[in-house]
């Protein structure tokens, strides 16, 4: 009885590990802190940092992957890029610009 109930508890840790590796899976966006090698390390916007693989062969790129680039990643729960490309912050107004005002 006590191996079925080791065994339960066994089997029960792999699927939570699998359901909170398949929870990191997805596209990862953020600044990018650090490249060493092949991995990058990604600030998110809620602070965290996550780092992903950049296979210099597998891994499509755009732009530049580099300390301070913004960036959107495509990441496998393993922790490989699929993708990763260099975005551009968003354009807003100028402090001196009121609102509801055009340039001409």
């Amino acid at each position: 009885m006590k191996k079925l109930i080791m065994a339960v508890v066994a089997v029960s840790f792999i699927w939570a590990g699998a359901a909170f590796a398949a929870a990191d899976a997805g596209n990862v966006a953020g600044e990018v802190t650090k490249v060493e090698g092949e991995m990058v390390t990604v600030k998110l916007a809620d602070g965290t940092s996550k780092t992903v693989h950049v296979d210099p062969k597998g891994t499509k790129k755009e732009g530049e992957i580099k300390v301070g680039a913004h960036v959107t990643a495509d990441v496998t729960k393993e922790g490989h890029a699929n993708w990763i490309k260099e975005t551009k912050a968003a354009g807003g107004m100028k402090k001196d610009e009121p609102m509801g005002t055009m340039k001409k």
